[in-house]
């Protein structure tokens, strides 16, 4: 899978932004739950939330893992 592949399929899973208490926001990617992040914006949570879903993207392909299905073809 492409680079292009991979950063196209990461913007088809959910993403869930939770404000913190912190005064930052905690974004939840629900079909991967060890997986989340977090940002000082709602939009900077979510461009770090698409980034941590492309690693675990590129990490379970090389692993041979299978990905959750999303809303976008490849």
């Amino acid at each position: 899978m492409t680079e292009q592949e991979i950063h196209r399929l990461a913007r088809g899973y959910e993403v869930s932004i939770v404000p913190d208490p912190d005064e930052v926001y905690i974004a939840l990617i629900p079909l991967f739950p060890d997986v989340y992040t977090n940002g000082k914006t709602p939009e900077e949570a979510l461009a770090h939330a698409y980034e941590a879903i492309e690693l675990t993207i590129e990490d379970m392909i090389a692993h041979g893992e299978p990905l959750p299905p999303t809303r976008v073809a490849v």
